[in-house]
């Protein structure tokens, strides 16, 4: 699953919503807004973006119409066969040959010419309708070449970033400059508002929370330290120079994770106010030593075995995060270790070279702390008491605490974002909340076979009424194999009887209407043309398609993703089936994240034992 996921490109897209504000907005006014955000976009933000989807260009249809034609067994089944076979049928070719003479004599025959010429029969048609599976629901429709909702209220653009979610240095200045573009043209417009939505959004939110996390814990950590240790020494340099060992030790850290890693998760650099306060007690403890004993010998000797033992097996439970199946957690551990033995050791050498014992001892009065620190807490019975009952009681109950699954409320989410998460899936629909099936294979064309045999399954679940509906390339890109089944099942069908009945009846049933015997000769040629498979790139090349949403390949891995919405209720025995289909992967985001978190749970279960074991060890070793 990891693979798959790793290797599939669930897009960063940012969903942009075009609104309309009353009842007087009308579509045109969404298209103008909406061609103004492109125009400034494209201008503006080059670097940011690498398409915009949601406006289909003019030379774009025809490309889409030109392709399928030139391929058009590729995109027929056994229903459209049998919608052909009946437009054979005399009565029907007379009564389309009449549409098509009404139509040409119109106006909008300069138009549709072409395509009645190459197409009498509208066979291409059947092909067309193929391509409407690769969007998820019918709630939109094209105004002006723009997607807006089927009430002309809505109009939804798709940004596809340049830089991907995890680089939030970089989308953070896209957004912004983004959101400035999108606030003018709010100003402009007033009968339309725009809001944007995207995964990226959440990721710059939460890098942004993170370093004001960062600041705060750390400043507030090392401020109230600090004024513990003014308070307590009644000097300012002796807690600098506490603080010295856990800095050095820090920097050592993220230095060695940059050499071979080249970066670091912002969690280990947030975990820092803890382990402040850990590598703090080795030069802590080695300054309280020497101030009481003002001996360099007798210091090593009574602390250095206790320093190095307490700092290791620190570093070896920090290390047990390693057996973590998450890359942030290991970069924790590794930077704790470093960190902590760092810290002991430079302590051990620094502190009674810095640090030097007054000659005359001055009797300070007794501060809160000392006064905290001189009661014999083993003498009180009463918190004895108390500690065993708690011990006891916690026996009870520590097995009844859950684990919290979901991962949307660990998550920084603005409000702002929330609110417009919720508009982006209001008008949406279900094709917000939609599940994914991933079919792989070691190749593309692998990939593309498992999807072709899943895409049957996906179209007898929906005429099952099991799922409501689908979005899949399984009908339009084919693995070779199926590619040649379908060209085969074409040739089978124009028989040379039938193209040359066909031709005849044209011939005869155009005359009526002034057409001449070669009027459809490039329908003929189409007819009896010799079809071959084309390529992955041929697809590729046809633009408006926009396959890489749903194509992904690399080093001995392809993956191609579909989607699909169905009913809460069908949904745990849906997704059943589907998953014992060979080579194919189900990814509900949230069960994703329930499962991830569960593992997790389960990790940290044995890294508790690998840690009790590993001190246990050193324990007994020295």
């Amino acid at each position: 699953l990891k693979k798959v996921l790793d290797q599939t490109e669930f897009s960063d897209k940012i969903i942009v919503t075009i609104s309309a504000k009353s009842k007087e907005t009308t579509p045109e006014d969404l298209t103008n807004y909406a061609q103004k955000l492109i125009d400034t976009v494209n201008t503006g933000l080059p670097e940011y973006i690498k398409n915009i989807q949601g406006k289909v260009p003019e030379e774009g249809i025809m490309e889409i119409y030109d392709f399928v034609y030139s391929n058009l067994p590729l995109f027929l089944n056994e229903t459209d066969y049998a919608a052909i076979e009946n437009r054979l049928i005399l009565d029907s070719i007379n009564e389309r040959v009449e549409e098509d003479y009404k139509s040409l004599i119109s106006p909008t025959g300069l138009v549709t010419k072409d395509f009645i010429f190459k197409d009498p029969l509208s066979i291409t048609n059947l092909g067309l309708k193929k391509l409407e599976e690769l969007q998820l629901g019918d709630d939109f429709k094209l105004f002006n070449n723009f997607l807006i909702t089927k009430d002309e209220k809505h109009l939804l653009l798709f940004i596809s970033p340049t830089h991907p979610a995890s680089e939030t240095d970089k989308n953070a200045v896209f957004l912004e400059q983004f959101e400035a573009i999108q606030k003018t043209l709010n100003s402009k417009y007033s009968k339309v508002e725009g809001q944007f939505f995207g995964g990226v959004r959440y990721s710059v939110a939460n890098a942004n929370q993170i370093k004001k996390d960062i600041k705060l814990t750390m400043s507030f950590a090392s401020g109230i330290l600090l004024l513990l240790l003014i308070f307590y020494y009644r000097r300012i340099y002796v807690p600098l120079i506490l603080f010295i060992p856990s800095l050095i030790g820090g920097i050592a850290a993220v230095a060695v994770l940059y050499l071979f890693k080249g970066s670091i998760s912002a969690i280990s650099v947030g975990i820092g106010a803890i382990l402040l306060g850990i590598s703090l007690d080795y030069a802590l403890h080695i300054l309280t030593h020497y101030k009481n004993n003002n001996d360099i010998s007798k210091l090593y000797k009574d602390v250095t075995v206790p320093i190095l033992m307490s700092s290791g097996t620190t570093a070896v439970a920090f290390l047990c995060l390693l057996f973590v199946k998450s890359e942030a957690l290991n970069d924790l551990g590794i930077f704790a270790a470093i960190s902590v033995m760092v810290a002991s050791v430079v302590a051990l050498f620094l502190i009674p070279l810095l640090y030097s014992v007054p000659k005359i001892q001055e009797k300070q009065q007794d501060t809160f702390i000392d006064k905290i620190a001189g009661i014999a807490y083993h003498k009180e019975k009463g918190l004895v008491a108390v500690i065993i009952l708690l011990f006891v009681g916690g026996l009870f109950y520590f097995t009844h605490v859950n684990f919290n699954n979901d991962l949307s409320s660990i998550n920084f989410e603005p409000d702002e974002i929330k609110e417009a998460e919720k508009e982006v899936q209001n008008i949406a629909g279900k094709a917000a909340r939609s599940i994914y099936l991933v079919a792989y294979g070691n190749t593309s064309d692998e990939a593309l076979e498992a999807n072709n045999k899943l895409y049957e399954e996906l179209n007898d679940l929906k005429r099952s009424g099991s799922i409501e509906n689908f979005s899949s390339i399984g009908g339009v890109v084919l693995s070779t194999n199926t590619q040649l089944e379908k060209i085969e099942t074409w040739k089978s069908f124009w028989t040379q009887e039938k193209q040359e009945a066909l031709k005849s009846n044209l011939i005869t049933s155009s005359a009526r209407f002034g057409f001449r015997p070669e009027s459809f000769d490039r329908f003929y040629s189409l007819i009896s043309e010799d079809f071959q498979p084309i390529y992955l790139n041929d697809y590729r090349n046809t633009s408006t398609l926009y396959l890489d949403d749903f194509l992904s390949s690399g080093k001995d891995l392809a993956t191609v993703t579909n989607s699909i919405n169905l009913d809460k209720e069908l949904e745990a025995e849906v997704l059943k089936k589907i998953k014992s289909t060979k080579n194919v992967v189900v990814v509900d985001r949230k069960q994703l994240n329930q499962s991830f978190l569960g593992n997790l749970k389960n990790d940290f279960n044995k890294l508790i034992g690998y840690s009790i074991l590993a001190v246990f060890l050193i324990l007994i070793i020295c």
